[in-house]
């Protein structure tokens, strides 16, 4: 596993500064949601005047740019609506091709009303599955695969891995959000054994909530209610090898601690997890190894 943040901590920093405080704060990668005010990446002239010398800067520094994150969904009724975030997705993926960046960011979305009624849920991931499918072939022309994250309506494991399973394809994988799922009381021991192959990235984010699963405010990671090192087991476990992306969300909420305090507090944290050895077992009993995690050994 490696360890990214997004730029959402970084309220203010330049792509430059980000990857020298990357490179300062030990992470390996960026997520960038957003770069110096303009949250359509096409749109930005740092990325979009010379995208060679970007993926040149990120290649010399050893910092990878992990992910091109849109606000593009594809829930709607409406199919000029679904038609124009497809065509969002469509500039996200052309750009992330020509900057090397392997993953470009999508949401589930959420279920439309329709006069007084709902639409079936069922329908509404059918919809978005067909929507992911066309995007397959131009994911592939670019070398970019299309992450799908939870949340909306869609925060549970059960429903994105339905709508990444029905489009049938490697290159539409799972954004997964453990914090987005907690609203809804779904821990990692369901999440991760759940979407396994299907993770092409995973969140982290951490914070307080209540009893019935609401959010009372954040915290770094490592000093909420979520379950971080348990995840980090689970997806050492499953092998997983991609990035754990520290999803600190200054950008919306301004009155959290800024990035220079966060982004390191969260690596020191994060780093140890990732890089911890596994313990090896052997069949005998009385394994040599110390029990970890209160199991006492057998005797």
């Amino acid at each position: 596993m490696k360890l990214a943040f997004n730029s959402i901590a970084s309220v203010g920093w330049d792509l430059a500064t980000m990857v020298i405080k990357a490179k300062e704060y030990g992470y390996d990668g960026i997520e960038l949601r957003g770069l110096s005010g303009q949250m359509h990446l096409p749109l930005a002239s740092e990325l979009a005047s010379n995208p060679g010398k970007i993926a040149g800067l990120v290649r010399d520094t050893g910092v990878e740019l992990v992910c091109l994150s849109s606000s593009a969904s594809f829930h709607m009724h409406d199919a000029a609506e679904v038609a124009s975030n497809l065509s969002v997705a469509r500039e996200y993926i052309e750009l992330a091709g020509r900057l090397k960046c392997p993953l470009v960011r999508v949401f589930a979305g959420e279920i439309p009303k329709r006069a007084f009624f709902y639409e079936r849920r069922e329908t509404v991931m059918g919809r978005i599955a067909a929507a992911l499918r066309t995007l397959v072939p131009i994911a592939a022309d670019n070398g970019v695969t299309v992450a799908v994250e939870n949340g909306g309506d869609f925060t549970d494991s059960a429903a994105l891995w339905y709508i990444v399973d029905a489009v049938d394809s490697p290159l539409v994988q799972c954004c997964w959000s453990p914090f987005a799922a907690r609203t809804r009381l779904e821990r990692p021991t369901t999440s991760i054994p759940r979407l396994s192959a299907k993770l092409a990235m995973v969140h982290v984010c951490d914070g307080k909530f209540a009893a019935n699963g609401g959010l009372e405010s954040y915290a770094v990671p490592g000093q909420g209610d979520m379950e971080i090192p348990r995840m980090v087991q689970l997806l050492r476990g499953i092998a997983y090898s991609g990035y754990l992306v520290v999803d600190w969300p200054r950008l919306w909420v301004p009155s959290l601690a800024d990035a220079d305090k966060v982004l390191p507090a969260a690596a020191k944290f994060l780093r140890p997890l990732i890089d911890e050895k596994p313990v090896v077992m052997t069949a005998y009993k009385g394994d040599k190894n110390a029990p970890r995690q209160g199991v006492a050994a057998v005797s």
